[in-house]
């Protein structure tokens, strides 16, 4: 058997290092990624104020859309993707900042990388403040 030259060894070191150094952005970004997700826990009750706007918001981690026939209707504020906090409405499309899935009006996803529609939450009333409480089923 023969021994290995040096130049062999030195190469494979150098590879393990340049692997190691290109993966680390990667595992990063993943982990941040996580934290971003774990972060976005929410409590199982939200309150939704009575003067929500006509269309699609985002109240307090809850998707909210009120029709101009009256109707309301609730869901969970976080991306079915990967979980993340959804925080914008563009248009009449509400928007996850991780990945850019949108969800239309009715909680069904108009663009992935998301392939399941929003939670739908049930509302009751709050008597209190004239609003509902989005609750989830």
């Amino acid at each position: 058997m023969r021994a290995q030259p040096f130049d062999s060894t030195r190469r494979r070191a150098v590879r393990r290092t340049l692997s190691v150094l290109l993966a680390l952005p990667f595992a990063a970004a993943l982990i941040a990624m996580l934290g971003r997700v774990r972060q976005s826990r929410q409590p199982a009750a939200f309150p939704v104020p009575a003067d929500v706007p006509l269309g699609l918001s985002v109240v307090d981690g809850v998707i909210v859309h009120r029709s101009e026939q009256g109707g309301v209707r609730a869901f969970l504020g976080r991306c079915t993707h990967l979980g993340c906090r959804i925080d914008r409405v563009v248009g009449d499309e509400a928007v996850c900042p991780c990945h850019g899935s949108r969800y239309r009006s009715d909680g069904t996803v108009a663009l992935g990388p998301a392939t399941r529609a929003l939670t739908p939450l049930s509302l009751e009333a709050d008597p209190k403040t004239g609003g509902w409480v989005a609750r989830v089923s």
